[in-house]
């Protein structure tokens, strides 16, 4: 790496990101009347804070010593902290496009450091996984824009869910958000959102925001049709998408038939520890009997460990399949995971409380919520990947989770004017070397 670039991705600690989100929240628009008790921007950094900091529960955040309120005004900017009704208020009616709009400017500092360098996988082309995940679900609390499903007893339950976009690599821990695009219904909807048509959405947005980023779009099954794949290889995008037999069998019997008649490649190896690796691949197949214009390349791979216990998976993909190249396209394909394992996973055990209901509101909140969680996420992932004191002391301290429990610990009883401050003490109390 460029010493250049070292010195950027040093100075991405939590104190500098914290300023630039700070500063993006005051510029933030204000529709509330003039008289509001507390400025939006202290709503937003202390709803961040919450998230930062992991705390199980608005209340729980709300019930500040001394030593936390100073902490709060010394590390997240805020002036004037608001109660747990108040936070909810406010945020109801805000818009959630322009915190949305938070993560391109994150993006922005990962590129000026570097790090977007880093993430290229298949030439300058990053590989960006799309998934869903649901953050909200009751049977009793409700608004006009919960989608909702009838369960067998005859109840019906309540949800509030997005699609979250994440640049990966498969050789990274890290992993950071993109986008997140609400899954939620309309005014006036008489049918339920969903992932294709929020995908739609999503796509559009991506492009729009990053329009200079080479995305190589991994994706499951559900995505693998002819209107998404128009649109996005409109934009100039590749893909590598999961199908299948039951999904598309029109694929699997176009496969079937030429490797049948001697058409398809293939390619076998043993790797070091005894697996058996397989790859067979064929190109410019028709995606389905109603869209014959659309032609994709189809790979297939198994892989048999020392038991004998055969797994296989199948792709679709516009990047070329050839000997060369079949077990990169593989890996990006399987890199899907990590959109799972890495971000949702990491969300719903690792401390942040992600399922937890922070508040539903009537309009925007539960979204808000989870935007400004995503927000939380993705500075974190920053701060892993980047900064050398944190990454330090997460060594010393093993797991994430007793990271956050002893930063907690630490900001209720002990005053900080820096995060770098604490985790300085911190590193201090568990006898953790820093030089």
């Amino acid at each position: 790496m460029p010493l250049s670039y070292q010195k950027r991705q040093q100075k991405l600690s939590f104190d500098h990101l914290m300023l630039s989100l700070s500063e993006a929240f005051e510029r933030l628009p204000d529709h509330r009347r003039r008289n509001a008790s507390y400025p939006l921007a202290d709503i937003l950094r202390s709803a961040f804070a919450m998230f930062s900091l992991k705390s199980p529960s608005l209340l729980a955040f709300r019930e500040q010593t001394r030593h936390e309120r100073r902490n709060l005004r010394a590390i997240y900017h805020i002036t004037d902290i608001p109660g747990d009704t108040q936070m909810r208020a406010a945020l109801d009616p805000v818009a959630p496009a322009p915190l949305r709009a938070l993560f391109a400017m994150l993006f922005a500092i990962l590129q000026q450091a570097g790090v977007v360098r880093e993430y290229f996988y298949w030439h300058a082309r990053v590989i960006v996984a799309l998934d869903g995940v649901e953050h909200f679900s009751s049977t009793k609390v409700h608004c006009d824009h919960c989608t909702t499903r009838t369960r067998r007893d005859g109840t019906t339950s309540y949800h509030h869910a997005g699609l979250a976009a994440v640049m990966l690599h498969p050789d990274h821990e890290e992993v950071f958000p993109l986008d997140f695009e609400p899954i939620l219904n309309p005014d006036g909807a008489t049918k339920n959102d969903c992932e294709r048509t929020a995908a739609k959405r999503l796509c559009a947005a991506l492009h729009e925001q990053y329009p200079d980023l080479g995305i190589l779009l991994v994706e499951d099954a559900l995505y693998a049709n002819a209107p998404h794949l128009r649109q996005i290889t409109g934009y100039g995008w590749s893909y590598v998408l999961n199908v299948k037999p039951d999904s598309h069998p029109s694929l699997v019997r176009q496969f079937a038939g030429r490797l049948a008649s001697g058409q398809v490649s293939e390619l076998r190896r043993t790797d070091g520890v005894g697996i058996k690796h397989y790859f067979a691949w064929t190109s410019g197949l028709c995606l389905c009997d109603s869209a014959v214009d659309v032609r994709v390349n189809y790979l297939l791979y198994e892989q048999t460990d020392t038991k004998g216990h055969v797994t296989r998976w199948t792709w679709i993909t516009n990047l070329p399949l050839l000997a060369r190249t079949v077990e990169r396209v593989m890996r990006a394909g399987r890199s899907r995971w990590q959109i799972e394992n890495e971000t949702f996973n990491t969300l719903k055990n690792q401390g942040y409380h992600f399922e937890h209901n922070y508040g539903h509101g009537t309009q925007n909140l539960a979204t808000v919520l989870a935007v400004l969680m995503l927000l939380a996420f993705t500075v974190d992932q920053i701060q892993q990947r980047c900064w050398e004191l944190f990454r330090k002391v997460r060594a010393g301290l093993r797991t994430k989770v007793k990271v956050w429990e002893s930063l907690r610990s630490l900001f209720k009883v002990l005053l900080f004017r820096t995060m770098a401050a604490l985790y300085r003490r911190m590193a201090s109390l568990y006898d953790i070397q820093l030089q």
